[in-house]
């Protein structure tokens, strides 16, 4: 048994030792298909290029020139003074008036009477939102300044707005009772109330003060002329006339009336008077040509006009002498107590020089009805 062992082991031996002398050469024979299988793949396939890397390119910097840039000197603001300002308005070019007077407003803001002829010159330019805000601001600096007070009424009576209007005049005529232009005022907004007999008198009371307030006149004319009393209208339209000649307004009134009372010729001669002031008057023109064709009455007495004005300035004698009469009772009569009344002092000086305006005639644009 033991020998039948020793010889197993030692067959075991033999075949172990022969393993191990043919691993290596089944190892080469492998690597060796492998490696020529490799060779052969590889050489089938295109040859592997390898592309350069993309080149960085810097982005081109513009030129840039170094250049100092020009100063521009800002212009100086524009400078108007008082003076050269009203020598606008006086030209009447009442546009460009105002907005010099804005200018100076700017610069001048504490002088009433930049703002007072700011406010003109927008009235006479129909600017009356500019004008009612520069008189209201003149007003605030200077609540005493009667003719600021008188132009806003002005300008609330060419928008119509007569109640709002009344109330300015009649602060200014509180402030100023001996004011013909207040009470001128005062009658435009009593006839644009439809308020005829308190018109009258304002005009009335106008013409007292001053006894060659034309425009009171022309206007109570007009009133008497729609009232229908064209005998009344002629005095006053006569005297207007020959007061003042180079009024169109005033000879178109007057030949209305001359017309409505059966004075023809002269009638024709007073509208042809308004032509030769102001041809494009085109009221006076339709009124010229209907009365050409008229035939006057050849028992009419031929009008005065000369006699006609005489007899309204003494008609105005009259009324001063009711005044008065009225005014200065018998000193026997025992007098009304009546209230004092004190009269305060104020500061009325202005930063800038106080302008001597004359008063801007009145651009009522009262027209004669009649036929027309």
């Amino acid at each position: 048994m033991n020998g039948l062992k020793n010889r197993s082991e030692v067959v075991w031996s033999v075949a172990a030792l022969a393993l191990l002398f043919l691993l290596p050469l089944f190892g080469v024979a492998c690597g060796g298909d492998e490696e020529r299988q490799e060779a052969e793949r590889t050489a089938q396939l295109p040859p592997k290029i390898e592309l350069p890397p993309p080149a960085v390119v810097e982005p081109e910097k513009p030129e840039v020139e170094e250049v100092e840039p020009a100063f521009v000197e800002p212009e100086p603001p524009r400078e108007v003074t008082y003076s050269e300002a009203e020598a606008v308005f006086l030209d009447r070019r009442y546009d460009e008036a105002a907005e010099m007077f804005v200018i100076y407003t700017e610069r001048k803001a504490e002088n009433p009477w930049g703002f007072y002829m700011l406010g003109l010159s927008a009235w006479k330019s129909d600017q009356h939102g500019l004008a009612e805000d520069a008189v209201q601001r003149a007003l605030e600096l200077d609540p005493y300044h009667v003719k600021s007070w008188i132009n806003l009424g002005r300008v609330l009576l060419d928008q119509e707005r007569s109640e709002e209007a009344l109330e300015m005049i009649n602060e200014a005529l509180a402030l100023e009772p001996e004011s013909s232009v207040g009470f001128r005022c005062q009658g435009r907004a009593f006839h644009q109330m439809d308020m005829l007999d308190d018109a009258v008198d304002s005009y009335r009371q106008a013409i007292l003060i001053d006894n060659e307030d034309v425009w009171s006149m022309n206007n109570m004319g007009l009133i008497l002329i729609e009232q229908e009393r064209f005998d009344e209208a002629l005095a006053p339209l006569a005297r207007a006339v020959e007061i003042d000649p180079q009024i169109p307004i005033f000879h178109n009134n007057l030949g209305v009336a001359l017309e409505r009372t059966g004075h023809f010729r002269a009638a024709e001669d007073a509208f042809r008077a308004v032509l030769a002031l102001d041809e494009s008057y085109l009221k006076a023109e339709i009124s010229r040509a209907r009365v050409e064709g008229l035939v006057e009455d050849p028992n009419m007495l031929p009008v005065d006009l000369a006699e006609l004005a005489q007899s309204f300035v003494d008609e105005v004698e009259g009324w001063s002498e009711a005044v008065a009469y009225r005014e200065w009772p018998d000193f026997e009569e025992e007098l009304p107590e009546v209230e004092a009344i004190v009269v305060s002092i104020i500061d009325t000086t202005v930063v800038d020089t106080i302008p001597v305006t004359p008063e801007p005639e009145d651009t009522t644009k009262a027209e004669g009805g009649g036929g027309e």
